[in-house]
Formats: structure tokens, C-alpha cells, sequence
């Protein structure tokens, strides 16, 4: 008698939509996906594919942040100073039907009505203002998770 073959485990793809603007911003990011491989999911962190202040062209970084959208399970946004970069791509995600959590460190900074409409239209379950209940709402946010069909 043959046994099934175990499958590999699929771990749900991250797209981690920020700012690249700052060293803050940056560490900030890496703190996240350390956070995201801890709670047991894969990152896609564009500053660890194309570098900021390398000479790749505009229209290649487009090109790249989209089919990483595309190929991610859920995209978690930093709105902690968004350029227009981090809301395009969540604007995409968002019209692609991907699941969006949101990271927002100081909710008093204003966004822009769209974006503080998608932050309010979020369920509690799927935004987070500390790093703490960041790492919490991504816990439950595993534990819930199923492949795509």
C-alpha cells in the first residue's frame, strides 16, 4: 500500500504595499515582514527586489509592483505618509478584489477622503494602529486563511 503524498504547506503571499521614502520607512518595512515570516506568511518586500535609488526605469517598477499585486493573496498597506507609489497599488488591489490589511501608525494624519474611506469601509479585523496588534490581527488573519480555489 502506497502512502498520499504529503502536501507542502502553502504559505499565503504577502504583498507588502510602502513607503520607501526614508531609512524610517524602510526599517519600518523590514520590521513588518520579519512580523509577517514569525506569523508563518510569505512577503514580497519590492525594497529587497528593486532597491531604492537603483537606476531601474519608472516603467519597470510599475511593471514588477503590479504583477506583484497580481501574484500576491493579500496586500497589507503601510499608510503611515503614503506616496502615490503605495496608493496606486492599493487602489489596484483593491479594484483586483484582493484582501487588504491596513497598517496606520497615527490615525489623526489625514489621508485623503478615498483613502480614509477604504480605512473606515475595513473591518476591525483587517487594520491595526501598533505594531502589537498588527502582529495579532495577522495571527487570526493565518489561523482563518484557505488557499485560493
Amino acid at each position: 500500500m502506497t502512502r498520499p503524498k504529503k502536501r507542502k504547506a502553502v504559505l499565503p503571499r504577502v504583498f507588502l504595499n510602502a513607503s520607501l521614502s526614508n531609512i524610517s520607512a524602510q526599517n519600518l518595512n523590514i520590521k513588518i515582514k520579519k512580523i509577517l515570516e514569525e506569523e508563518g506568511f510569505s512577503c514580497i518586500l519590492p525594497q529587497e527586489i528593486l532597491p531604492p535609488g537603483t537606476k531601474v526605469h519608472p516603467s519597470e517598477i510599475l511593471r514588477q509592483n503590479v504583477e506583484f499585486v497580481k501574484k500576491s493573496d493579500i496586500v497589507l498597506s503601510v499608510l503611515d505618509s503614503p506616496g502615490e507609489g503605495v496608493i496606486f497599488e492599493l487602489g489596484f488591489a483593491h479594484a483586483l478584489g484582493k484582501p487588504i490589511v491596513a497598517f496606520r501608525s497615527n490615525e489623526a494624519s489625514y489621508l485623503g477622503k478615498i483613502i480614509e474611506g477604504l480605512w473606515s469601509a475595513l473591518p476591525g479585523s483587517k487594520k491595526a494602529v501598533t505594531i502589537d496588534e498588527l502582529r495579532t490581527k495577522l495571527k487570526c488573519l493565518h489561523a482563518e486563511w484557505r488557499p485560493p480555489t
